[in-house]
């Protein structure tokens, strides 16, 4: 019996060191593949060629697929059949644990993505060194871009896991041309309305300043439900990818509908 046991040990040895490790990541690894660096100035260039066969057009919100990656896989199969959805935009939680691995698996599945996409950062990207590899692999957490005369701001609103304030001071300023556009459209994980993450008084400066630059919609993940308030702003929540869900945004000239796609 002794000698079995012994055997049964040997066994497992040899199946430990010669398989791959368990956990192929630290949680503190962030070696970004140059391949899969620098995504965000990728798409805006994609988008640049992006041609319009009418002045209407829309575009796909996606939010926090955690490790639900066969119904992002899903979700991106249906964008891509539809060709009148012309970009994507993801409302964060990209990670559920922030690991390298994570943020590998949700950027090889979107490169199966035929139109370019877009992020804003999620609680849980935060988590480890997250923000680093979001960073490296996407580029700044706030930024924008213009599309057919609408401008797009995407904002990082996150403060428990990232330990700072939102910049308000840049987002009043990204929005301070808004007179310029058709529409403006902003886009951060944390909603203001049916969430308690941020506080009382940065919930009042977000919606102030949405109100103050004539913001068309703004729209977020984060709880992972369904939510809709219409206003001088309209607030959209999109449910996560525990069910394969996703939004369409159809915007034409100084209006916008939106659909929720359910497979």
């Amino acid at each position: 019996m002794k000698f079995l046991k012994i055997i049964t040990l040997f066994g497992l040895v040899l199946t430990f060191t010669n398989c791959n490790p368990i956990f192929e990541y630290s949680v503190y690894e962030a070696d970004v593949k140059t391949a899969h660096k620098n995504t965000t100035a990728k798409n805006i260039k994609l988008l640049e060629n992006t041609k319009l066969e009418s002045q209407d057009f829309k575009f796909a919100f996606i939010t926090d697929v955690h490790y639900f990656y066969n119904n992002l896989r899903r979700v991106i199969e249906d964008i891509n059949k539809n060709k009148a959805i012309l970009f994507v935009i993801f409302g964060g939680d990209i990670a559920d644990q922030a690991l390298l691995k994570e943020y590998e698996i949700f950027s090889d599945i979107m490169q199966n993505l035929n139109k370019p996409y877009f992020t804003v950062i999620g609680n849980h990207d935060y988590n480890s060194n997250g923000s680093i590899i979001y960073k490296e692999m996407f580029g700044d957490y706030n930024y924008s871009f213009e599309f057919n005369n609408n401008k797009f701001v995407l904002f990082d609103d996150i403060i428990w896991e990232s330990n700072k304030d939102p910049d308000f001071d840049w987002l009043s300023l990204e929005l301070s041309d808004h007179a310029e556009f058709n529409q403006v459209f902003a886009f951060a994980h944390i909603p203001v309305d049916v969430s308690n993450d941020l506080p009382a008084d940065m919930k009042e400066t977000y919606r102030s300043i949405m109100i103050d630059n004539n913001v068309s919609l703004s729209t977020h993940g984060h709880t992972h439900s369904y939510f809709y308030e219409a206003g001088k702003v309209d607030y959209l929540i999109v449910p996560a990818l525990k069910e394969p869900t996703y939004g369409v945004i159809h915007v034409k000239d100084d209006l916008f509908n939106i659909e929720i796609i359910e497979l």
